[in-house]
Parts: structure tokens; sequence; C-alpha cells
């Protein structure tokens, strides 16, 4: 087959499965994420509205399932002392592990026969469950992107190359005495996708130099955080 003809086909049958895919009936569910800090007897807090749509995969190769994430970081103003920003996490399945099928049904525990059968109709179920709420689990550094979302900060508000992680057993290492995580909790909602946070944020642009400090980093330095992960970029 000639190399033009190739190129045809695979372009057809790109169109195809973008196509069928656009068809399936997505299982979605929104969920509020807060963040909630003690600044010296205060409480501060912050919070936005995430999304993970399902639908089952046209190829299924990796995943049965295809997800798209949609959100934005969570920013709490502790005035006088900085934002704090807990970042999106798409990968996290919070609203699964926290009321779905992957709480009932740990992968360690064999014996617990999941409820549904089907990832979507779990989904389907969890958003029915308006106002449910579940905490996160933050007190441990271990469990950082995984049962709670990473956190950071920027030195400088105006410098994208000055964040800084977070260790949200220890606040006040970034904010000063007197501050502390108090709760980070879900809440299933159908409210809308939070959408505004850019205008809190430093710009990324070529103008700070950004990419190339980025690129600087070793690999494996926590600092690598770019702007899909204040807003989802899918």
């Amino acid at each position: 087959m000639r190399q033009s003809n190739r190129l045809w086909l695979v372009a057809v049958m790109a169109v195809a499965f973008a196509t069928l895919a656009g068809c399936q009936r997505a299982a979605e569910v929104r969920y509020r994420v807060t963040v909630e800090v003690d600044d010296r007897g205060t409480k501060r807090s912050g919070s936005a509205v995430w999304s993970i749509a399902v639908a089952k995969a046209i190829l299924p190769l990796a995943s049965p399932y295809n997800a798209r994430f949609r959100g934005e970081a969570v920013r709490v103003v502790i005035p006088g002392r900085g934002y704090l920003y807990a970042l999106v996490a798409a990968d996290s399945g919070y609203p699964e592990n926290i009321f779905g099928d992957r709480r009932r049904a740990p992968l360690s525990d064999r014996l617990i026969k999941p409820r549904f059968k089907d990832r979507m109709d779990d989904i389907r179920h969890i958003k029915t469950m308006v106002g449910a709420t579940g905490d996160l689990q933050c007190v441990n550094p271990a469990w950082i992107g995984l049962s709670c979302p990473k956190m950071v900060r920027f030195r400088d508000q105006n410098d994208p190359k000055t964040i800084e992680i977070v260790d949200p057993s220890d606040l006040t290492n970034s904010f000063g005495s007197g501050t502390r995580l108090t709760r980070v909790y879900v809440e299933i909602t159908d409210d809308p996708v939070t959408e505004g946070i850019e205008p809190t944020l430093p710009s990324f642009g070529p103008e700070t130099g950004f990419d190339n400090w980025y690129r600087s980093l070793p690999f494996g330095d926590p600092r690598q955080i770019s702007k899909c992960d204040f807003k989802s970029c899918r």
C-alpha cells in the first residue's frame, strides 16, 4: 500500500474512532473538594468542584474505560501569608475510593464482591449521593497524591519559579506559626465545575523563564509542576 493511502486510511480510522467515542454516553460525577486551615484560631477555607466522566474505551488496550477529568486547584487565602493551593488530582478516583466499589472491595480483599459489575454503573450510583461527604487522609506525607492532593505555594506570587511543596502535616514550615491543616474532604454535588483560578496564578509564559527552569530540575524533583496541575488541560 502506498504511503499516501496508508496515511489516508489512518486519518479515516481516527475520525471514525473519535465519532464513536463521542456517541458513548459517559457516566459523570461531580464533587467538591474543600480544604480547611486553622490560621491562629481563624478558619480559612477554599473549595472547587471537580468532575470525572468515564466511558467505555473503543480500543481497550491499557484500560476498558476512558476517563476525562475537569477541574482546577483549590485555593485557600491565608491573609498576610500567601495562598495555599491543593492541586488537581485527575487520576485520584476520590469519589470511587470514598463512596464506591473501590472502598467496598479493595484489591487486597477478594472476598468482598463489588456492588456493580460495571464501573460506569458505580459512578452513576455515586452521582445520586448528592450531599454525601468523605474525608481525605492528609496526615501522612506518603499518601500525598493518592489519598490527598499535592499542596504548593509560591514564595513570590508573580514568579512561578518560586513554587514550593507544602507539607500538609506541617503548614508552619510554609506559612508560619499558628497555621495547621484541619480538614480536606469531598462532597458529591451537582454544581457546575469551578472556573476562574487563572487570575490568581503567576504567568507561566516565556517572559518568566519558567520552561528553562523546569527543564533544569533533576528527574523526580517534586517541583516539576506545570500550569496543568492547577487547571485540567484536557
